[in-house]
């Protein structure tokens, strides 16, 4: 009984895990993504927290309006 417990659980976690990865194949998702990973990198590299963060910022923006451009 226990182990289908723990299986019932993995099944569980597996769920939410493709609910996440769903989330992150739509426009918004992508541009959150870039936006952490942006800002992770330009931590890495030398800039300070708060400029990190606004450039990291601007780049989703940036992305994000041109994945949802309107199509005239």
């Amino acid at each position: 009984m226990a182990l289908l417990n723990r299986f019932l659980r993995l099944l569980e976690l597996l769920e939410q895990a493709t609910d996440v990865v769903e989330f992150l194949t739509t426009p918004a998702g992508i541009a959150i993504a870039t936006c952490l990973l942006s800002y992770q990198a330009l931590l890495v590299i030398g800039c300070d927290g708060p400029s990190a963060a606004i450039l990291a910022s601007a780049t989703a923006l940036t992305l994000h309006c041109g994945l949802n451009r309107p199509k005239f």
